[in-house]
């Protein structure tokens, strides 16, 4: 079985590293941001616990509905 990587979560905080990203851009009630570059760094917390703290290449968006974050695929290994 492969490894299994978190795509769509709950969250309490969501950091996304300055000049990684653009964003937010607006689409319908959804927020979305975009990855500038390789090792665009993105932290999700939810109470005291880090759900996912990964990286990603150029080109990927994540879309954030309320609370709910949707992770696209690619994410490895915080650099």
């Amino acid at each position: 079985m492969a490894d299994e990587k978190l795509r769509v979560t709950t969250f309490d905080t969501v950091a996304l590293d300055d000049g990684d990203w653009d964003g937010p851009q607006h689409l319908g009630e959804l927020l979305t941001y975009k990855s500038k570059h390789a090792a665009a760094s993105i932290k999700v917390t939810r109470g005291s616990m880090v759900v996912f703290d990964q990286d990603y290449d150029g080109g990927k968006t994540v879309v954030i509905d309320g609370n709910v974050i949707h992770l696209p695929e690619g994410a490895r290994k915080e650099i």
